[in-house]
């Protein structure tokens, strides 16, 4: 089996991507529709959170508009020249740079990836021990990280048509689910619309929270966009329908099931909520079935696909070993310590203090400076953005600095860490830093 030149770094002609703006989105839809953003309007709620209904929902409505907003410029470059993100960033932070920041954003996805199969895994044990008397973790999670990364080595049309199809049948459960809810569940909602909750710094950290989620679906957006038909039709308008339909509807249902199972149940943990609500066996297997396929097409999107492009590029291997290394390092990431770990959260709030200024530096570098103009030549061209032995030090002085300032305000690492970011690239640029270094790198190569 050949890898396909939508399955490597090579850009992807348009005649030979496999997705319409519409399939894009039900991509979206299935990645979407898992359990991790139901625990956010679950944890958000009073009285697990500390705040009200309302606000829990202009919460979510504003954290996935920003979500949408920010992968649709992001992924402009990948559906106008066909490019992923690990070459994109090579006129960013130099060809070896770039590496640092596709590492960067492999780790967390990696260990997203063992997260999000321990947690199909947890709730297949639970439901099964429901339906059946018997359930295994560990079986459960080898079947799932096989299984999915069987699908991915098929390549990207076959995730694209598995998660386009799946979206369908999972978004049917998720509307039995809420029936199921309404029918079963004691659902008093003064109990978390009467509290007075917050407008202020409680509400923007649960906002952040939200967002902070898809931090790394925002910096690699062209690994997806990349693979979308836009002959004839405006780029900007296409990826913006693509991704507005494709993000905001599955966010906001997936926290609406949120705080509603907590309403009805008063869990903490969304599965075990919908168990106890179950009216029969029917609806145990539908929902053994929903895990399965909303854990498995949200990693398939989400946390396999970008590592294992990345990994073409660091390592030099092809799209299949590099599926079997993603799989292989989601293991090694113990993800049944890191879920259970009170250190996860700041494990994320990290990692995004560095995603974050990232995405604002290749935003800066390809809306502001470079007007949207790339030479796809000159990209693939290892010796085009060496810079200082390929590292641009505007960009990687930038990803520092905004990494810093992040970590101060780790709660609101975003609201500080990007516009600072993208304020100092552009203000280090205009020195020609890079210029200079760009120049003695050429003369030292010219001389060996």
């Amino acid at each position: 089996m050949t890898t396909s030149s939508r399955d490597g770094i090579q850009p992807v002609a348009p005649e030979n991507r496999p997705m319409t703006q519409g399939s894009y989105a039900l991509v979206f839809w299935s990645s979407g529709i898992i359990v991790q953003i139901m625990v956010i309007g679950l944890y958000l709620l009073h009285p697990v959170g500390g705040l009200n209904f309302i606000q829990v929902i202009v919460a979510g409505v504003v954290a996935s508009m920003l979500v949408a907003l920010l992968m649709t410029l992001q992924g402009h470059a990948g559906m106008r020249y066909g490019i992923p993100f690990i070459v994109q960033g090579r006129t960013s932070f130099g060809t070896q740079g770039t590496k640092i920041v596709a590492i960067l954003r492999c780790i967390p996805a990696i260990a997203w990836n063992g997260i999000g199969t321990w947690i199909g895994a947890l709730a297949l044990q639970q439901v099964t021990t429901s339906l059946f008397g018997f359930g295994n973790v560990w079986i459960y999670f080898f079947f799932l990280l096989i299984l999915q990364s069987l699908l991915a080595y098929r390549g990207v049309g076959t995730i694209s048509r598995f998660n386009g199809a799946m979206s369908l049948i999972i978004f049917a459960m998720l509307l039995y689910f809420f029936y199921v809810v309404f029918a079963e569940g004691d659902i008093d909602f003064s109990v978390a619309s009467e509290v007075p909750g917050s407008w202020g710094l409680l509400w923007i950290a649960g906002m952040m929270a939200a967002f902070a989620n898809w931090t790394t679906v925002i910096l690699n957006s062209s690994d997806l966009t990349r693979q979308i038909d836009p002959r004839g039709r405006s780029i900007l308008r296409v990826s913006a329908i693509a991704n507005f339909f494709g993000v905001i509807p599955p966010w906001l249902f997936m926290i609406l099931s949120g705080m509603l199972i907590g309403l009805a149940t008063g869990s903490t943990d969304p599965i075990a909520g919908l168990v106890e609500l179950a009216p029969n066996p029917v609806f145990g297997i539908v929902l053994l079935v929903f895990i399965i396929l909303a854990q498995i097409t949200s990693n398939l999107t989400l946390n396999i696909l970008p590592p294992a492009l990345a990994f073409q590029d660091i390592f030099k291997i092809s799209w299949h070993s590099g599926i079997i290394l993603v799989a292989a390092l989601s293991v090694v990431t113990a993800p049944w310590y890191l879920f259970s770990s009170d250190y996860f959260f700041t494990f994320q709030n990290f990692y995004a203090s560095f995603l974050g200024p990232a995405t604002a530096i290749m935003l800066a570098d390809y809306f502001i400076l470079r007007k949207t103009k790339l030479d796809v030549i000159k990209l693939y061209d290892e010796n085009t953005y060496r810079y200082a032995s390929g590292f641009s030090p505007t960009g990687m002085l930038s990803l520092v600095a905004g990494a810093v300032v992040s970590f101060l305000f780790l709660d609101y690492s975003w609201l500080v860490g990007f516009p600072f970011t993208l304020v100092f690239f552009l203000a280090v640029k205009k020195t020609g830093i890079d210029a200079r270094f760009q120049d003695t790198d050429r003369a030292k190569i010219s001389s060996e």
